[in-house]
């Protein structure tokens, strides 16, 4: 067994399961689609509010700025996706 087990109703979780054969609720391996978006748009937002307050304007430091904000968003979501990269939830 993997040692993993429901939360919602305690069954143990087989390995590569997609569905707690107790509850029947869905198997999450890692950091859910909406946990890797949520951390992209704070990577972004961070970036963005930082460059706009450092920056004076000019065509050059927004493209700067456009380039560094996507790249923080991009690292934010690894970030996220490496945080929980160990877990294993379930959900309905």
């Amino acid at each position: 067994m993997s040692g993993h087990h429901c939360h919602r109703c305690g069954s143990s979780l087989h390995p590569g399961a997609m569905k707690c054969s107790g509850c029947m609720a869905g198997v999450v391996y890692g950091a859910t689609g909406a946990e890797k978006n949520h951390a992209a748009k704070v990577g972004a937002a961070l970036m963005l509010a930082s460059w706009c307050y450092l920056v004076s304007f000019s065509i050059p430091a927004i493209v700067t700025g456009v380039a560094a904000t996507l790249a923080a968003a991009g690292l934010f979501r690894l970030a996220a996706t490496r945080a929980r990269a160990g877990y294993v939830r379930t959900f309905y």
